[in-house]
């Protein structure tokens, strides 16, 4: 088989594998989780006790050809009177011959444990979501598959649920995405599963640990499940300096190591940007292109 085929079978099985009988990773993954709970969590929408808007762009593999890109922009805010929180998440995600475009609405309710410095907040989430297949890019690698037969898009709403415990110093949560697991019926001829949006499990904590007044370190841990899959661990540390600067570095389990960097001006415009290199499963056949993010965030201050 030619190397190009060999970088597109593993595309397409990462991107659309776990559509049908063999279940992969569907959600997309981003590094830069840190403080960015509610993306994955409807419970931690408005944790940060501001209102925020802001985006990540991401690419993993950029010299193959359909090499993963996912867009992402979003919006949280707390209302402390009424106890709650609010998100938005808007994304589309590609890989070789697929494409998911989707949005979300998260909501919290926060009991207040000691003011707004320790909350218990809960949260659920709906989802609209279209998984759509490039059909042309498939008729010539594989001629007779019954996919070819549909019109390669599937519309569907789906659910998340979470909790989430947030302090100045700790904060974890643990949530699960496409609680509903609709159906996509991509294919319906009988002869093959019609798949499904399965579910996603996720497991996200930090600790701030503020070693003297100008810096901050931050341990951080983030465990993904799917079931039919490996957990998926990925854990690092970043240290903040005055609010200003931080650097941090992660190790992603059997996949990659992280490289972050980020600028904060005025406390309010967030910047950041990270390197992921890549060991597998790319990298059997080529060294893997790494990955990068890019992340911009605003926090509306007085």
């Amino acid at each position: 088989m030619k190397l190009s085929k060999i970088y597109f079978y593993t595309l397409f099985c990462l991107a659309i594998g776990g559509s049908f009988s063999a279940s992969a990773q569907q959600v997309y993954k981003i590094s830069q989780y840190l403080d960015r709970s509610f993306v994955h969590n409807p419970a931690a929408a408005g944790a940060n006790n501001v209102t925020s808007v802001g985006a990540i762009f991401r690419t993993q593999w950029s010299s193959i050809d359909g090499g993963p890109k996912t867009a992402i922009a979003f919006g949280d805010t707390y209302i402390p009177s009424k106890n709650l929180g609010a998100g938005v998440v808007l994304y589309t995600d590609k890989t070789g011959p697929t494409t998911r475009t989707g949005g979300e609405i998260n909501l919290s309710y926060s009991i207040k444990l000691d003011g707004d410095e320790k909350r218990l907040m809960f949260g659920l989430g709906g989802e609209v979501v279209q998984f759509k297949v490039d059909l042309n890019k498939l008729s010539a690698s594989i001629p007779d598959d019954p996919l070819l037969k549909s019109s390669g898009t599937s519309t569907k709403g789906d659910a998340s649920a979470g909790i989430y415990y947030r302090s100045s110093t700790f904060n974890v949560g643990v949530s699960v995405k496409q609680l509903i697991q609709s159906k996509l019926k991509l294919i319906t001829d009988g002869t093959t599963d019609e798949g499904r949006l399965y579910r996603h499990y996720y497991l996200i904590t930090s600790y701030n640990w503020k070693t003297d007044e100008d810096n901050v370190l931050i341990p951080h841990f983030e465990m993904r499940y799917l079931p039919n899959a490996p957990v998926d661990f990925e854990a690092g540390a970043v240290i903040t300096h005055k609010d200003l600067l931080s650097f941090g570095i992660g190790f992603h389990y059997k996949q990659s190591y992280t490289l972050y960097a980020g600028l904060k001006i005025a406390h309010q415009l967030q910047l950041g940007y990270t390197y992921d290199n890549y060991t597998a499963p790319i990298s059997n056949f080529d060294n893997g292109n790494g990955g990068h993010e890019v992340s911009l965030r605003y926090f509306f201050k007085k």
